[in-house]
């Protein structure tokens, strides 16, 4: 049964992110629609000695009403500012010349758009790491712009999947407008506990960017930690019944 899943090009995404990704035949970067300021798009988190700290990119303002596809980094020095910040944080980490590297060919490759950016860094993390999950754009299938739960079920239509996986996040709009109930394409959630893993000095902290765990821990064991979170997907009843416990 092929199956997939869809989510937006956001910048060093949370282990959850590759979680889904690694548990589907397709994953589809959703870079067609609205860039929104203040949005996993163009900012996460990186652990420091002093906590959490987030961590964005400096966006065009010409571009921010484009969709994320067509937004752009702002300037040159964007990127030594952001480099001194995971230089300064993750610097003593011992796999952090690999994210390093990451990044540099990330951005070098993207020719300053932050989607391309943000999926540069996505792509080499799963390679380094071992996913093969095939991985498409968005914008390059064409397919009509519906109502947002519809044309989830349209891309499962032209990749000819049988079944969505859905973030868990996704399950207010589509506990209200379910198109699946009424398709042959099956319809089920994603539910993660996000896994500790050595993280340096101090107390742990979960929901870093995914940078914080290849750092610590490298590419061997990053898959391994990634996968020990995931659970049994819900479907949209049994997430419904566990919500309302």
């Amino acid at each position: 049964m092929k199956t997939l899943a869809i989510m937006q090009p956001t910048l060093m995404p949370w282990l959850g992110y590759f979680a889904l990704m690694d548990s589907v035949d397709t994953f589809i970067y959703l870079d067609d629609v609205q860039f929104a300021k203040q949005s996993w798009q163009s900012r996460n988190k990186i652990k420091t000695l002093q906590g959490p700290l987030m961590l964005s990119v400096a966006i065009n303002r010409k571009t921010i009403t484009n969709p994320i596809r067509d937004v752009k980094i702002s300037d040159k020095n964007n990127h030594t500012k952001f480099m001194k910040t995971l230089v300064a944080n993750l610097g003593k980490a011992p796999y952090f010349e690999v994210c390093e590297s990451i990044v540099d060919n990330a951005y070098i490759e993207s020719e300053d758009f932050l989607a391309r950016f943000n999926t540069g860094i996505i792509d080499r993390v799963a390679s380094v790491c071992g996913i093969e999950t095939q991985r498409i754009f968005a914008s390059s299938l064409k397919v009509e712009a519906l109502d947002k739960t519809e044309r989830l079920l349209a891309f499962c239509k032209n990749l000819h999947a049988e079944h969505y996986l859905s973030p868990i996040g996704s399950f207010n709009y589509l506990a209200q407008n379910n198109p699946f109930s009424d398709s042959s394409v099956t319809l089920s959630f994603q539910t993660y506990t996000h896994p500790e893993y050595a993280q340096g000095s101090g107390t742990f902290l979960p929901y870093m960017g995914c940078l914080d765990a290849l750092s610590w821990i490298g590419p061997d064991k990053f898959l391994e930690v990634v996968q020990s979170g995931n659970d049994a997907p819900l479907t949209i009843e049994q997430l419904a019944l566990a919500n309302a416990a």
